[in-house]
């Protein structure tokens, strides 16, 4: 997927957001924004959205260094997910088909997402997603192909979200599960310190991606994790980020996601907030 002009002003709005929230001064402001728009104006526009992403991390570093912005977020994201993890797995456990149950609320999770600006009620969002339909529903396929395999590797998201990748895992009990983080903060995606604070090892074999910005990427991947995600009977991609970033990649890859924005949802041909479980096919040549 390549850069659409409209990830620009997404990417610089997110960039403000992030500033005021770690009340930085005019001047500051000023400074980070400028670094951010000389180095977007001299990008390649064959890229994609996730380069402009990198951006963001670049021109904030300066101000932040190695500090973790959105830390405080993410903690509180999964500390309310798994406040009510043992709920939602009894009453998942109850339902005819659990594991269809779990994809779907994992897919709702996706809305835990501080990017995009917008008010969250996961509580909502994880009652409708049982009941949504979704625009593109390869639900079905994915659980069976979960339910044959020996391997399946999640390659995460945003935290809270990855609490119910977690509960995910936990009911598909594949032998071999994985589960990728970003290499680096970025956003509030997941990075191995809040992987391990919400168990995730508990369930799958915890990897780094080696990506360093809000989306997964071939050319970034760790050479462990290269192997694993190549091999791997079942690979899930979970978010917009990851989609953006492995959406041209040659190998099968069930995407996970909500179409959050009209450039998503236009990539896809759904309306946004939609729920898609989309299949893309592996290439040949």
């Amino acid at each position: 997927m390549k850069i659409d002009l409209r990830c620009i002003p997404c990417n610089l709005n997110s960039l403000l957001r992030i500033l005021d929230q770690n009340h930085a001064g005019e001047e500051e402001k000023k400074q980070v924004v400028r670094t951010f728009m000389k180095e977007v104006a001299e990008m390649d526009w064959s890229d994609t959205p996730i380069d402009i992403g990198r951006k963001v991390g670049e021109a904030l570093e300066p101000l932040f260094g190695d500090s973790d912005a959105f830390r405080d977020i993410k903690k509180m994201s999964n500390d309310n997910l798994l406040e009510i993890y043992d709920d939602l797995k009894t009453e998942l456990l109850k339902l005819d088909d659990p594991l269809i149950g779990a994809l779907k609320l994992s897919v709702a999770g996706n809305i835990i997402d501080v990017a995009p600006g917008h008010k969250i009620d996961i509580h909502s969002t994880m009652k409708d997603a049982l009941s949504r339909p979704f625009a593109i529903d390869d639900l079905q396929e994915l659980a069976d192909r979960i339910r044959k395999a020996n391997s399946l590797l999640i390659i995460g998201d945003n935290c809270g979200e990855a609490v119910l990748d977690k509960l995910l895992l936990d009911i598909a009990k594949v032998p071999n599960s994985y589960f990728s983080v970003r290499t680096k903060p970025a956003l509030n995606d997941i990075t191995m310190k809040e992987a391990l604070e919400i168990g995730m090892d508990e369930v799958a074999t915890l990897m780094d991606s080696g990506a360093d910005a809000p989306g997964a990427q071939e050319k970034t991947m760790k050479r462990e994790f290269s192997e694993v995600y190549f091999s791997a009977d079942v690979v899930i991609s979970k978010g917009q980020g990851n989609l953006e970033g492995l959406s041209s990649v040659k190998r099968e890859i069930f995407f996970l996601l909500m179409a959050k924005c009209e450039v998503i949802g236009g990539f896809l041909g759904v309306p946004k907030g939609s729920f898609v479980a989309y299949k893309k096919a592996e290439s040949r040549g």
